[in-house]
């Protein structure tokens, strides 16, 4: 392999230098030889990068800044500067399983995947780790049932880019890369990249254990952040993608209920919003009569701007009252005991105290 890489792990960084030290603690705690590491700062206007350098100090790491072009230009700059065999993602307020590196080289000597696929925690400031539900692997050997799998069996999100560790060569060769200054551009990447797969007749492996932590509902993250142009880069994204693939049912419903999902925010937004939005809900609604579910067809004929802010209420209430009903759980219960991975870090809850590392916020034990 001559100075190539085994993985290169590439982290976009945006205004993040309070949260990054979980992830270089991670990270650094099972660093191996054959581990490069990508920042990619993407326009920040705090510390983030100089943080991040800071706390993996001692590691290969390549830093790169550039204009700020969203998570997905971020991670095409980082995919262009590696030089591993395998592209790994990690965001930059995430973190990593122990040993996660030790069972991702395990399966990719042994099995030498196009692709490997892998499941996440999630992580909250008020649950702390909260373990992946169950999931029965994946029984076939055929690659579009193992493709089935990951889009239509999976209890987390099918979309995030950091549950593929991918072939570099796979990706520069088909042209695998996400669309600029979008939102939602993880959607659109996950099915070209599985696609490419299919039709290249490549590999796909699995992790039997979850190796990723996500922070969940992160103040300021694009997730938790309600804007207009979410919702249309969705629309577009999804409408596109239908049109694609209207014929197999399977991955239809899928994208279906995945923009479903997005209505409830609608209500949120002011009348000359909602009238732009609404626009170009009616071109995509129609579209969903071929999904196969009564609700969505029903919901798919909906074309009267009051109906359809009385839907998203509704479904926006539904979402409330769960969420709700878990802090009323949570409050009869008391809050649950942090089971946290060994390392030290991860026993810490965010607050505004300084670090000794270039001035960025950091963290005091619970």
């Amino acid at each position: 392999m001559g100075n190539l890489k085994k993985i290169s792990l590439i982290i976009p960084l945006y205004n993040v230098e309070k949260y990054v030290f979980r992830a270089a603690e991670s990270i650094k705690s099972q660093a191996f030889d054959g581990l490069e590491i990508v920042l990619v700062d993407d326009g920040s206007t705090d510390k983030s990068l100089e943080t991040c350098e800071s706390l993996l100090a001692g590691l290969d790491v390549k830093s790169v800044r550039q204009k700020n072009a969203g998570p997905g230009g971020a991670r095409n700059t980082g995919i262009l500067n590696a030089t591993g065999e395998y592209i790994m993602f990690l965001d930059s307020d995430d973190f990593l399983m122990p040993n996660a590196f030790s069972s991702i080289l395990s399966l990719l000597e042994n099995e030498s995947p196009d692709v490997l696929f892998g499941r996440y925690h999630l992580w909250t400031k008020h649950k702390g780790l909260i373990h992946a539900k169950q999931v029965d692997p994946c029984s076939t050997n055929e690659l579009k049932g193992r493709i089935e799998y990951i889009l239509c069996s999976q209890p987390e999100a099918t979309w995030c880019p950091v549950r593929y560790i991918c072939r570099c060569k796979h990706l520069l060769e088909h042209s695998v890369f996400f669309e600029t200054n979008v939102l939602c551009e993880d959607v659109k990447w996950t099915i070209d990249l599985l696609m490419a797969i299919e039709n290249n007749n490549g590999k796909i492996s699995f992790l039997a254990e979850p190796f990723y932590v996500y922070f969940h509902r992160r103040p300021g993250s694009t997730m938790t952040t309600t804007s207009v142009k979410r919702l249309l880069d969705l629309n577009n994204i999804v409408s596109e993608l239908l049109e694609v693939f209207k014929e197999r049912h399977s991955l239809y419903r899928v994208l279906v209920f995945e923009h479903f999902f997005y209505i409830n925010e609608y209500c949120l937004f002011g009348r000359s919003d909602r009238k732009q939005i609404f626009e170009s809900y009616q071109k995509l609604l129609p579209k969903y009569h071929h999904s196969g579910s009564f609700p969505l067809r029903v919901a798919g004929r909906m074309q009267n701007r009051f109906l359809f802010f009385i839907l998203s209420l509704g479904l926006y209430s539904v979402k409330m009252l769960r969420r709700a009903l878990l802090y009323v759980k949570w409050a009869i219960k008391g809050r649950p005991r942090v089971e946290v991975p060994t390392y030290n870090s991860l026993l810490i809850e965010v607050v505004e105290t300084e670090s000794p590392i270039v001035g960025t916020k950091t963290s005091n034990v619970v």
